[in-house]
């Protein structure tokens, strides 16, 4: 064992047993906070990423409300005047 190490189960062990379980949802953070940075490096590309979203939106019909999705398409990419900045 390391002196951080060392240094980490002294200050630990003096705090009161309240703290410690907070001290240990902190650690559990940590380690949650880890695991997902190594997952994101380890991420598909984007495109893959896309792909798969689509799908899951397919099968759950994320989009079934739309009608017509050329009119809605038309719909959405309408100039709309920006807040602050009408006339």
């Amino acid at each position: 064992m390391n002196t951080l190490q060392q240094q980490i189960l002294q200050d630990l062990e003096a705090l009161p047993e309240p703290m410690q379980a907070e001290t240990l949802d902190f650690v559990q953070f940590l380690k949650t906070k880890l695991e997902r940075n190594q997952q994101d490096a380890a991420n598909q590309p984007n495109g893959a990423a896309i792909v798969l979203i689509m799908e899951r939106m397919a099968a759950r019909n994320a989009l079934s409300s739309i009608k017509d999705p050329s009119a809605w398409q038309r719909e959405i990419r309408q100039d709309r005047p920006l807040p602050g900045r009408e006339g």
